[in-house]
């Protein structure tokens, strides 16, 4: 029997974990070069702060004059577009550069001077015919942080596919992952979630599924998360430092990063009705509960 093939992917800032069992190390090597090579090419696309890249001159150059892009971020950004609506805007791709003004203040009351620097996603044009993109407001930034890990993660699962490959673990960061098939010892692969310091806490199965989790986690037990600029609520453009985390399972790496994102935010009354509109079966929430204490509960999308 093939030994379990493990390799470790720097990229998007962060680090991605590939598991393949029964397969010969060489055969796990030339996959994982095509996964390297996807993931380059991806940040060629994506990321915002590498300064050639298509997004970047995107953000650069879109308020003053139409930027061709090509077919694939045309696309991509449409189904963003898409998402924003199903969320009711909860889940905003418009929003790197309310972040990093967000970042230049050091205190919270600070927050409301930038308030108005919150743009909404009508402010971005794109043009499916010409493949070009044209901002409405210079505010406007597309954040890929968003759904970035999501759709790398969806084009992972096609290069594994595409190599015959059924059984399959990936992480990427540790806030995305994909279960494909099944773990070596015969049953669905298995994550933990958590909050340390708390009782709450679930197992998640994944079997040709995708999970992101969002939210906000301290580093040690009994302290609080990081006041940072993580996940900003598009409603008031500010920064939200809630203790807790929401997990999606669902078909689409893309569908769950918009999705755990919108549902971290949204009060739990509003679950059932977001998640309707996406190919989504569970979600998992550790959130305080009335009384503060971080409580588990689990949502099945009735229309599944």
């Amino acid at each position: 029997m093939a030994a379990v093939f493990h390799t470790t992917i720097g990229a998007m800032a962060s680090r991605l974990d590939l598991v393949i069992p029964e397969i010969a190390g060489k055969q796990g090597d030339n996959v994982a070069l095509k996964i390297r090579s996807e993931l380059n090419r991806l940040e060629n696309l994506l990321n915002p702060y590498l300064s050639d890249s298509i997004i970047a001159r995107v953000n650069r150059f879109a308020y003053h004059h139409e930027v061709e892009t090509g077919s694939e971020l045309i696309h991509l950004l449409h189904r963003c577009i898409r998402y924003v609506q199903f969320t009711s805007g909860l889940f905003d791709i418009s929003m790197l550069r309310t972040k990093q003004r967000l970042k230049e203040h050091a205190h919270p009351d600070d927050y409301a001077s930038v308030r108005q620097q919150t743009s909404a996603i009508t402010s971005v044009i794109l043009n499916e015919e010409k493949n070009t993109i044209r901002f409405l407001s210079p505010d406007v930034q597309i954040d890929t942080g968003a759904f970035g890990k999501g759709y790398a993660l969806d084009r992972i699962r096609n290069i594994l596919s595409e190599e015959g490959i059924a059984n399959a673990f990936v992480s990427f960061g540790e806030s995305s992952l994909l279960g494909m098939g099944l773990h070596p010892s015969g049953n669905a692969w298995k994550i933990r979630l958590n909050v340390p310091g708390n009782d709450a806490e679930c197992e998640i199965s994944l079997s040709d599924a995708f999970v992101s989790v969002s939210g906000n986690v301290p580093k040690f037990a009994e302290s609080p998360p990081e006041q940072k600029v993580h996940i900003i609520d598009p409603r008031t453009g500010k920064a939200v430092n809630t203790t807790g985390v929401v997990a999606v399972v669902a078909k689409s790496g893309l569908e769950a990063e918009a999705l755990s994102t919108a549902l971290f935010l949204a009060d739990p009354d509003e679950y059932q009705s977001i998640m309707k509109a996406f190919d989504c079966s569970l979600v998992y929430r550790l959130m305080p509960d009335k009384a503060g204490k971080i409580t588990k509960y689990s949502f099945k999308n009735s229309d599944q």
